[in-house]
């Protein structure tokens, strides 16, 4: 089964890094200005090369901690890029890393038949969040939730226990997936509350990289659905994020390693500090 998940990443490297998206690079280069500019007028080399960093360093994330990729990628983004544009770039990217992640990480049969009311109201949620993203003014969500993360993850960091949650998994679980699905569909961060909740249950590291990645995945797949039929997604943002795939890759599997190398205690601290830091980007994107 080892073998197995590694033959699987290293297919989806070398399919992905070494064919597909390279095939796509020299498509683009051997075609005109004129070309490019007439089939993605809005295309942009400094768009390209800023997404190109963002999705490394989010990469990098992603493969120590399982998720991270929308928290690190989206604000650099938004720096050159608006919220919107940089929230389609993410949904192709997040659907194709986290199948990918999800099939290496295994454990998938068990993570839905235990976690599935969560799953089920993360569904629920990310299109009424898409829906608030173009009609609603979310500062002040933002700034809440942003807090709320802070708090949350301090106290843990600290020693401060969220185990009683366990206890009453399948009631807290359908209502932190639905408000978790609205926040995503506003922020692409739909991961957030439940990553709190799995580590409030005391999974152990893989068992829970299988169950956010079975989460990020289907949560993906959601979002792109419902960012298409709100018609946010567009041929340049789609140009971008299959382009980004290779330092998004390279990074992915670089995080993996470092991964491997940390124990439970430290794994834990380091996801910790990145939902802290999650709700540090949530207040400051409500300023901004």
């Amino acid at each position: 089964m080892f073998a197995a998940k590694h033959f699987l990443w290293s297919i989806g490297q070398v399919t992905v890094g070494n064919f597909f998206l390279p095939a796509l690079l020299i498509y683009f280069s051997e075609r005109s200005p004129v070309m490019i500019a007439q089939y993605l007028p809005e295309f942009n080399l400094l768009h390209l090369l800023v997404v190109c960093i963002a999705f490394a360093l989010g990469g990098f994330v992603k493969g120590i901690s399982a998720f991270g990729l929308p928290t690190i990628a989206v604000p650099i983004i938004v720096f050159f890029m608006s919220l919107p544009a940089a929230v389609s770039i993410m949904t192709v990217p997040m659907v194709i890393t986290n199948f990918v992640q999800m099939m290496v990480s295994g454990h998938i049969k068990s993570s839905v038949s235990r976690h599935w009311r969560i799953f089920l109201g993360l569904f629920i949620g990310l299109p009424i969040g898409v829906f608030a993203l173009s009609t609603v003014d979310t500062k002040f969500l933002l700034i809440a939730v942003g807090i709320f993360l802070i708090v949350i993850s301090a106290l843990d960091y600290y020693g401060v226990s969220f185990a009683f949650l366990g206890k009453h998994e399948k009631i807290y679980g359908p209502v932190i997936g639905v408000v978790a699905g609205i926040i995503g569909g506003i922020t692409t961060l739909y991961g957030t509350l439940p990553v709190l909740f799995f580590i409030a249950l005391g999974l152990q590291k893989e068992k829970f990289v299988a169950a956010v990645s079975v989460m990020l995945f289907g949560g993906s797949i959601f979002l792109l659905l419902s960012l298409q039929s709100m018609d946010f997604l567009k041929p340049t943002e789609i140009a971008y994020s299959l382009i980004g795939l290779i330092p998004l890759f390279a990074g992915m599997w670089a995080g993996t390693k470092v991964r491997h190398r940390i124990d439970q205690v430290t794994f834990k601290k380091i996801v910790l500090m990145l939902v802290a830091l999650i709700g540090v980007i949530m207040i400051y994107r409500a300023f901004n």
